[in-house]
């Protein structure tokens, strides 16, 4: 395909973005979302054990200090919903870049 766009007279950057970001799609968004995942897990785990802030330390705070089971329920709802929206997704987006050759 490169050659293709190459005798056509294609720019650097038709290339680029006709060839070569098409066929890495799914892996660009496999690593783009994998790393978000982390992030967000980081995110919790660091808010937990640092004080950091965010949803780690609201889940720190009902459970060693108020002691409400209730909370630590929906905060744990909470995180399990959003890691499960990025997976669906994720896993959406790659069928729909997925190269059929």
């Amino acid at each position: 395909m490169i050659e293709a766009l190459r005798a056509c007279g294609a720019s650097w950057w038709h290339i680029v973005f006709q060839a070569i970001v098409p066929s890495c799609m799914t892996a660009l968004l496999s690593w783009l979302f994998i790393r978000f995942e982390i992030n967000f897990t980081n995110a919790i785990a660091v808010g937990a054990a640092a004080g950091a802030g965010g949803l780690g330390f609201q889940l720190a705070m009902t459970s060693s200090f108020y002691f409400d089971f209730h909370e630590i329920g929906v905060l744990v709802y909470m995180i399990l919903a959003v890691v499960a929206i990025l997976e669906v997704v994720a896993i959406r987006l790659r069928k729909k870049y997925i190269i059929h050759a």
